[in-house]
């Protein structure tokens, strides 16, 4: 048992398993480490000697491809709720009742599920690059459309056109930190992504709050026009492919066998390496793949990435929902991560409402909370992510097994449901602005500790199957479209205590779900390696 995580003795090497860090007597010094205080940790997967993988590449383009793509993300997280604080406003226009707009606006949370199915598919044979530019061309013509809608009938076909180019933002950037970074590297990575994420979420509700007020709903869909327009042209100059055909010896942290000892037996004559000799140079004994200039690296295609078929590509994350890892993450980050969408949706019909009666703007200002909250979280839970993993895998006698991603959820278990019950309450109680304010950032502070140990377990238990495994969990857009349709009504038929104390109910049982996952997760991906089921799901 490796801290509390039960072993598999059907298999030799357990998908996700892999060595980690140096273990005492054993000679490692054929594979790749990194430097400095963490010289004891392998890299995992093993980069190739091509200075063409991903895993090669200079640490600074790495971090300014993913700088550029956060900032995307950061914008794409604004669009969809940028106009809540509008919504009061807005269903008058429309002649329409506030439950009605928030209803029918949230189609658009279900054309996003639906929508991931066909971005990963897409991605996944023709690589991340091409879907990345498709998704913020279709922002770009949907913002523009948008600002020129005068209809509820306009509006809502401009969104869902917009919807599905927000789909790849929801699927392909865990992917592509997975395509570009170690398993020790991935949380404070993860962690940026969400930040910008919850930011965007956040801070555009700000931002809009005073942009309806002083110009107009439409203004709004103006501004991410321009932003959309300008991001085309830096995602094409500075995010080049990611996807790339590894050879499946390096994946030491996939397959059935002890890939790791395999590569020490195969590299006698090799020399040490680290990860700043990988990033800076390809030029190594066996590298036999010259270095595609940048030019080379504009192109939006560069063939086909891999040899599945679309359809079979297409289906495959409705399949993969069987498997233990993927339902688990499904739930634990699928509802967990709706109740934010859900409370967001009625921030003005609570706030707009006595006692608070609160403006158009002042409804905005409320999401400072939870960007202040969303900050602070990444800044802690990203590396906390990365020293828990590799403090239990030195503790494992180097070892490193998926579950450790599991350890901070403890976080959000605590300070999750105390933010969700404390917020039902204290809107009952009819306390101050401050009370159910601070309790909603505290819901983004905690909620950043689940995506981080999630999106990380699922990419180390499945990288392989990454983007199909993401569009899996992503079905999560379906409930909340489910719950848009009814919370409004719900909240004023039940009360915010009734309401949002089961919603904390049910985040307090998703999360104690983790400890079985903890204990049984090896075997569980044992189970699906050696299952013909889940290896034809795979195969699919």
């Amino acid at each position: 048992m490796g801290l509390g995580v039960l072993d598999d003795t059907h298999l030799e090497h357990v998908p996700g398993t892999a060595l980690l860090t140096d273990i005492q007597g054993s000679d490692t010094l054929p594979l790749r480490h990194d430097k400095g205080k963490d010289s004891d940790v392998l890299l995992v997967p093993q980069p190739s000697s091509s200075p063409n993988d991903p895993l090669n590449w200079p640490l600074w383009k790495k971090d300014l491809m993913l700088f550029v793509i956060c900032i995307d993300t950061a914008v794409v997280g604004a669009w969809g709720p940028m106009i809540s604080p509008g919504y009061a406003i807005m269903a008058e226009q429309f002649h329409m009742s506030y439950n009605s707009l928030n209803g029918g606006l949230g189609w658009g949370v279900f054309v996003i599920g639906i929508s991931c199915f066909f971005t990963q598919s897409m991605a996944v044979i023709w690589g991340r690059r091409p879907v990345f530019l498709l998704g913020n061309l279709l922002l770009f013509i949907s913002s523009v459309w948008a600002y020129f809608a005068h209809s509820y009938k306009s509006l809502l076909a401009s969104r869902l056109v917009g919807c599905i180019g927000m789909s790849p933002f929801e699927v392909l950037v865990t992917s592509t930190i997975a395509d570009l970074y170690f398993v020790h590297q991935r949380g404070v990575r993860l962690a940026a992504w969400g930040l910008c994420l919850s930011i965007g979420v956040g801070g555009g509700t700000i931002i809009s709050g005073y942009i309806i007020t002083d110009l107009g709903w439409n203004w709004t869909y103006g501004i991410c026009a321009v932003i959309y327009g300008v991001w085309i042209l830096v995602l094409f100059f500075f995010c080049p492919e990611t996807a790339y055909r590894r050879p499946v010896a390096l994946n030491v942290d996939l397959g059935t066998r002890d890939k790791a000892a395999e590569l020490m037996d195969n590299n006698d004559k090799a020399t040490t390496t680290n990860i700043e000799d990988v990033e800076m140079s390809g030029d190594t004994p066996d590298n036999v793949e010259l270095k595609h200039s940048y030019w080379h690296e504009l192109k939006i295609f560069h063939d086909r990435v891999s040899d599945d078929a679309f359809w079979k590509v297409l289906t495959r994350p409705l399949l993969m929902l069987i498997f233990p890892q993927v339902l688990f993450s499904f739930f634990a980050y699928g509802l967990t991560s709706s109740w934010l969408i859900v409370v967001g949706s009625v921030l003005a019909q609570i706030f707009t409402a006595p006692p608070y009666n609160f403006s158009v703007s002042g409804v905005g200002l409320v999401a400072i909370s939870p960007v202040i909250g969303s900050v602070i979280g990444a800044f802690i839970s990203g590396p906390a992510a990365d020293m828990v993993i590799k403090t239990m895998s030195r503790r494992n006698n180097g070892i490193y097994e998926p579950e450790f991603r599991l350890v901070i959820i403890v976080v959000c278990l605590i300070i999750g449901g105390m933010s969700f019950f404390g917020f039902g309450l204290s809107l009952q109680a009819e306390d101050p602005w401050i009370g159910p304010v601070v309790f909603y950032g505290l819901q983004y502070f905690s909620v950043g500790f689940m995506s981080i140990a999630v999106y990380g377990y699922l990419t180390d238990c499945h990288r392989d199957k990454a983007p199909e495994a993401f569009a899996a969990i992503n079905l999560r857009n379906i409930y909340s479209f489910g719950m848009n349709y009814f919370v409004s009504s719900w909240i004023s038929s039940q009360g915010p205590k009734e309401v949002f104390c089961i919603i904390g109910g049910v985040h307090v049982f998703i999360c104690l779900m983790a400890i079985p996952m903890y204990i049984f997760g090896k075997r569980c991906r044992s189970w699906t390696k050696r299952v013909s089921i889940f290896e034809k799901v795979m195969r699919a």
